[in-house]
């Protein structure tokens, strides 16, 4: 705790007389870079945490969170493991597919597709359908014959809703290589968002696919809805108790393990990067608080005559850095918090005065800026850990001055 003399030397040292005003602007300069190394950790942090919730939201109500798969990617009776799994606490629906790779021929041009085959009946609760998380044009593939496209895939393709197009499969019989085309309607075109779905996947009724598949296969796997993503481990470990051995389960996060170590590992560098210029702004604190006592050594070594202590010196000059350091630091947060709140105006604004705004807009305007107390307690900790190792030396310094050889030499 500081005396009530401390106190006032200490508020004395923040704004120094004439002779300290060099100082005093080395200081002011060293309080702006901290708030705006804070401010840019906060926009970087909740800018790289907002596009992973965008894109885990994409993928997850695209394909759901958890994916159930049995021995040799078959599931004998897939109507009875979807109860089982629909009765465990958290599981919102579960939803039985069939999966294989194909090509997919109209108007010859051919682009390989992933082929998903749905039962009707589980359409109507996948959000790809429903109208709760995605756009589409037409309706759902729910009549023999029909199918729904990716966006991209379809406009490669040029294809729309009406129009028809070839499932082609390759196989082996008795005679050799065969070529099979099978003819479909064009129901719906779906648009994700996600670059894999929409140029990729083709969706269709679940009989249909088998017949082109040739097998008696009922489901590869069981596509996993929750209701409460953040107690997904707790589900997980239910499923394999439910189940029981024989069955895998794997995680949205897992079949997408390399988008998001790349997304971890890009927050990583712009946080580093970021991290620098605070780490600047506290060698600028640095740098005023060593002017700070080497214009005040005359007064120091006078204190010191007059009974002041080497510990009670350091101190006030503690406090002098980590004042300056915590009012850039607070009024970085303010600035941070601030643009976070403002981003929709500011990119709304931006795009009004433009005639043809750039699609980076959209983006923007659609993009949640996230950041968690965790995240904001770790960036006031480690600005407030290097605001105050940036004021000991100087400190040190202080308390080191000998008066007798100031006031000699003075």
């Amino acid at each position: 705790m500081l005396t009530t003399f401390e106190k006032l030397l200490a508020s004395r040292f923040l704004v120094p007389g004439a002779g300290g005003r060099l100082a005093l602007l080395i200081a002011a300069i060293g309080c702006a870079g901290i708030m705006i190394g804070v401010a840019s950790l906060v926009l970087v942090v909740s800018f790289m945490n907002g596009a992973e919730v965008r894109l885990a939201g994409q993928i997850a109500s695209a394909d759901g969170h958890l994916f159930v798969s049995g021995p040799r990617l078959r599931i004998a009776r897939p109507a009875e493991v979807q109860r089982t799994l629909e009765s465990i606490r958290g599981v919102q629906v579960a939803t039985a597919t069939l999966d294989a790779s194909g090509l997919i021929t109209a108007g010859g041009r051919s682009f390989a597709a992933n082929l998903q085959g749905v039962q009707p009946s589980q359409m109507s609760v996948s959000p790809l359908f429903n109208g709760s998380a995605h756009s589409i044009a037409g309706a759902a593939p729910t009549n023999s014959g029909t199918m729904a496209l990716g966006s991209d895939l379809a406009d490669r393709l040029g294809i729309a809703p009406g129009d028809h197009a070839a499932i082609t499969m390759v196989r082996f019989d008795r005679d050799g290589l065969a070529v099979d085309n099978h003819d479909l309607a064009v129901s719906g075109v779906v648009s994700t968002q996600v670059q894999s779905f929409d140029s990729r996947r083709v969706i269709m009724p679940i009989a249909d696919l088998r017949a082109i598949l040739r097998t008696d296969s009922v489901a590869s796997k069981i596509n996993v809805r929750l209701s409460d993503p953040e107690h997904q481990d707790a589900v997980v470990a239910a499923i394999k108790e439910r189940l029981g051995p024989g069955y895998t389960v794997a995680t949205w996060q897992s079949m997408n393990a390399t988008l998001f170590t790349a997304l971890a590992q890009e927050r990583l560098a712009m946080t580093l990067i970021i991290s620098l210029v605070t780490l600047i702004a506290l060698s600028n604190v640095l740098s005023s608080m060593v002017m700070l006592v080497r214009y005040k050594v005359r007064e120091i070594a006078i204190l010191r005559t007059m009974g002041m202590s080497r510990y009670s010196t350091a101190k006030v000059f503690i406090v002098v850095g980590v004042t300056i350091g915590l009012v850039g630091e607070l009024a970085g947060l303010a600035l941070g918090f601030g643009l976070k709140a403002a981003k929709d105006p500011i990119t709304a604004g931006i795009s009004a005065m433009m005639d043809h705004p750039p699609i980076e807009l959209d983006v923007l305007l659609s993009l949640p800026l996230v950041i968690s107390p965790t995240e904001i307690a770790w960036i006031v900790a480690l600005v407030a850990i290097g605001v105050v190792t940036s004021t000991i030396y100087p400190a040190l310094r202080a308390a080191a001055v000998d008066p007798a050889s100031v006031l000699r030499h003075t």
